[in-house]
């Protein structure tokens, strides 16, 4: 399995948890970089491994809130076509943009080949609302339904599935969604206005166009969890950027930060907080 380098955490785990091998591949501030995803395939199809699947997420990426082009998502449609493997886009955040459109997604530019295409109503209906779908080729669907997690009847709720297809029909999804995006805006641009005012100048910060997540990175004698750990004595809570790699050690100096769930008084008030627990770990 071919995996960012950050990547969701959780996705992660569930990968390891059915013993996949993980390969992680480079990004920039623009996301998944095509040639580096190109020179690793070409060194494990060299050493007789071949991936079978690259697990991407494209739109205001979890944890870095990055976006990837659209002349990018073709190149890596390319690759994938080339090499074999199948393109596993994690498209949850998608309608949370705050800039205009967001670039064509993974399966719309494939034409539904070699690509499935993840959604969720949790990251914009309700955080506890556990209802999801799938696009995907008919027998890549198929294949799905006959797994054991929906033959046991435990994998899917079809009363929930009903009445959010109803609210859905009501026209009541597409105002919902443009209050969301209202919200979500303003704490985004709450946060990114006190990182600028507060934050020392050798700490950088990414600057997403929709979604719950800013990544910093951290000047290289600055540690995460030394953040962490000072920050959460003075009631803030971050997440460490170890988590979200295959090779902890690459997030030691990075920190996710979400504004989804904090108003925006708490948002200042805690980057404010986050600023002088920097600095004193750096003296520390």
């Amino acid at each position: 399995m071919l995996v960012e380098a950050p990547s969701y955490v959780d996705a992660l785990h569930i990968f390891r948890d059915q013993q996949v091998e993980l390969c992680s591949i480079p990004m920039d501030e623009d996301g998944l970089i095509p040639s580096e995803l190109e020179k690793q395939v070409a060194q494990l199809h060299s050493r007789g491994t071949f991936p079978s699947m690259l697990y991407t997420i494209p739109n205001f990426h979890n944890p870095t809130g990055s976006t990837l082009s659209e002349a990018r998502r073709l190149e890596i449609i390319r690759l994938a076509r080339d090499y074999g493997f199948l393109i596993l886009e994690d498209d949850v955040y998608r309608d949370l943009s705050f800039e205009g459109a967001v670039p064509t997604s993974f399966y719309a530019l494939a034409h539904g080949k070699q690509v499935l295409s993840i959604g969720s109503f949790s990251k914009t209906l309700a955080p506890g609302l556990r209802l999801g779908w799938l696009l995907g080729s008919e027998d890549a669907i198929q294949r799905c339904v006959n797994c054991g997690t929906t033959q046991m009847g435990g994998g899917a709720n079809p009363f929930v599935a009903r009445f959010v297809a109803e609210y859905c029909w009501s026209g009541s999804w597409e105002r919902h969604i443009e209050q969301v995006q209202s919200l979500y805006k303003r704490r985004r641009d709450v946060a990114l206005s006190a990182l600028s005012r507060y934050m020392p100048a050798d700490v950088r910060w990414t600057h997403p166009a929709g979604g719950f997540f800013i990544w910093l990175s951290l000047p290289e004698h600055v540690f995460a969890q030394d953040v962490k750990r000072l920050a959460q004595q003075e009631g803030v809570l971050v997440s460490v950027g170890e988590g979200f790699f295959v090779n902890p050690g690459d997030g030691e100096h990075n920190l996710r930060l979400a504004y989804s769930c904090a108003k925006p008084q708490e948002i200042e008030a805690g980057i404010r907080i986050l600023a002088q627990v920097i600095e004193k770990a750096r003296v520390g």
